[in-house]
């Protein structure tokens, strides 16, 4: 771009080589696959202005995306970010500071800071919307890969799905430990209430009935009719269909407008019922 020239050469790494670049955020990128990491700056003629520019291998397109998703819904409603949605690759957000996008195999970080002795924290975000779009434009411009999200997320209802609401997570599913990977999906009623739906796929009912049992809290109260098998808790509404597993769960954050507890069941007879 006119008045930007690229400062250093661009750095190189492997999975492994990510601990000792990446202060504590390695392994979540390590959990999606992630096989390379390449690095580089530009610099601003006559600034102090730096973008750092990172770019993932994720290894597949699910990788990529299911990074993607849990960066854009990470601690935050991802349906609040929909006004700083950005039409590059597959994807984007743009932040305060940062713009991510997801292109085929590929993850795309740009990170933009003023070097300056006493930066400008609302010049640098206008700053952000001016530079960082026109600079992922020509990253994705360059990267080749599908746009498309990958086909496991038609495994989510699509009724009510907000904006940015299908995540892909390679573990840890609603918060619960040890459940392995599936997909959660962040919905909003007709009348504003909120909620997510878990979808497990796994590889056989055994394997399946294992991963339900993971979401059983204490009192469960058992549902019939629903699947092979289901129960509703104070947490969770879960049910398991020969080799895969849904569960509804209110919403994240949990300050959002909720679905009651007593419609979740409700919600969850309904997405069975859908599974082939």
């Amino acid at each position: 771009m006119p008045g930007w020239t690229q400062s250093g050469s661009v750095r190189l790494a492997s999975a492994s080589e990510l601990f000792q670049i990446m202060d504590g955020a390695a392994e979540k990128y390590v959990g999606y696959g992630v096989r390379q990491f390449a690095r580089t700056e530009y610099r601003k003629t006559g600034t102090q202005l730096v973008v750092s520019a990172e770019v993932y291998d994720m290894g597949s397109v699910l990788g990529a995306f299911g990074q993607y998703s849990m960066l854009l819904s990470d601690s935050r409603d991802p349906a609040s970010m929909q006004s700083n949605g950005v039409a590059q690759g597959g994807g984007g957000f743009l932040g305060t500071s940062q713009l991510v996008f997801w292109r085929g195999q590929y993850l795309v970080q740009l990170n933009l800071a003023d070097e300056s002795e006493e930066p400008d924290e609302a010049a640098l975000a206008g700053s952000a919307r001016d530079i960082l779009p026109a600079l992922a434009a020509r990253v994705a411009a360059a990267i080749p890969g599908e746009t498309s999200a990958p086909s496991e997320a038609r495994i989510l209802p699509t009724e009510g799905l907000v904006w940015g609401g299908a995540t892909y997570l390679a573990n840890n599913i609603l918060g619960v430990d040890q459940t392995g990977a599936g997909w959660v999906g962040h919905y909003r009623t007709a009348n504003g209430q909120r909620y997510r739906v878990a979808v497990l796929s796994r590889g056989s009912a055994e394997a399946a009935r294992a991963a339900l049992q993971r979401f059983r809290g204490p009192g469960p109260t058992a549902v019939p009719g629903v699947g092979d098998e289901a129960f509703t808790t104070a947490t969770f509404a879960a049910a398991r269909k020969g080799s895969a597993v849904v569960v509804v769960a209110g919403p994240a954050p949990a300050e959002l407008p909720t679905l009651a507890a007593g419609d979740r069941s409700g919600r969850l007879r309904e997405v069975v019922a859908s599974l082939p």
